[in-house]
């Protein structure tokens, strides 16, 4: 009787992903950094991974993983920082409202003598409202964000490892106007609050502005970041700071192509302004900055 259920329960399942859209979207992509080491020990990285997205009228589920290595400078004889993201996120969609929950789960093998946040649990909530207007809709919504790094150092000494939690929301609103059936517009604002106590400085305030335009098979989207940032979340809950890096400013652009109605090539191309945080020194060097390309493949069927 048990084998029974299990395999009507694998047939109902199956069946529900079957009826469902499926999208999955393999990406890779590098960072430079710094070239000067007084603003950055890292050197370079290249990043890998996969995001599945599997949704019907009703819900959305989104899973996501990425694989990094990072590259310190040689002069510094450091073990390349090797990190492994994993994120799954549910929604359930109603006419006049989403609810979002999920959960981010981050393991590295930094070294206890460099150790920064090191493993990180990240809780994911969030609450939209919509409304449509003939060709506009209005999105506006709140997303909690509760980050927890067990076993951590604090920006005050290294002599002890403690548990490091952080707290960010994001209220957001969110403009889409369809011109015509070739063109439309979405444009987003948001606001990210984020307090840690174990900080010295317990509060910082970001904003983010993006911009998205879509024509015929052609899409293209620009983002813009200003404020501060430390161990912040961004992109919903799958991309999560998890350094004490102090982030400033940071522009993004990303254009892509349709290559038939269901087969999609975009390429993106960033930079990012921050303070590097030193692990050993517990400091925050100078200013400086990054660049990040990455390219990727969606598939929907």
């Amino acid at each position: 009787m048990t084998n029974l259920k299990k395999l009507l329960l694998l047939t109902l399942v199956t069946s529900n992903c079957l009826l469902a859209d499926v999208s999955v979207m393999p990406f890779i992509g590098a960072i430079k950094y710094d070239n000067s080491l007084i603003k950055s020990l890292k050197d370079n990285s290249v990043f890998l991974g996969l995001e599945a997205d599997i949704s019907k009228h009703n819900y959305l589920l989104e899973a996501n993983y990425k694989y990094s290595n990072i590259k310190y400078k040689d002069t510094l004889n450091l073990q390349s920082l090797i990190q492994h993201d994993l994120s799954m996120i549910y929604t359930s969609i109603h006419p006049n409202y989403a609810l979002k929950i999920g959960g981010h789960y981050i393991n590295n093998n930094e070294s206890t003598n460099f150790r920064d946040l090191g493993t990180g649990y990240i809780g994911i909530a969030g609450l939209e409202g919509y409304n449509s207007f003939n060709q506009m809709k209005l999105s506006y919504g709140l997303e909690a964000f509760y980050s927890v790094y067990p076993t951590a150092h604090s920006d005050t000494s290294t002599a002890y490892t403690l548990l490091i939690d952080v707290v960010q929301f994001t209220p957001y609103l969110k403009y889409s106007l369809v011109l015509n059936q070739s063109l439309r517009n979405d444009i987003s604002f948001k606001v990210n609050a984020i307090a840690s106590t174990q900080y010295k400085d317990p509060g910082y305030l970001s904003y983010e502005f993006t911009d998205t335009v879509v024509y015929e098979k052609f899409y293209a989207i620009l983002k813009v970041f200003t404020g501060e940032m430390k161990s912040g979340v961004k992109d919903g809950g799958v991309t999560v700071m998890n350094t004490k890096d102090l982030y400033t400013s940071a522009y993004d652009f990303k254009a892509g192509y349709y290559l038939s109605p269901t087969l999609a090539l975009d390429f993106s191309y960033g930079v990012n302004y921050y303070q590097e945080y030193n692990a050993a020194t517990l400091t925050l060097s100078p200013e400086g900055q990054n660049s990040v390309g990455m390219i990727s493949l969606s598939y929907d069927y």
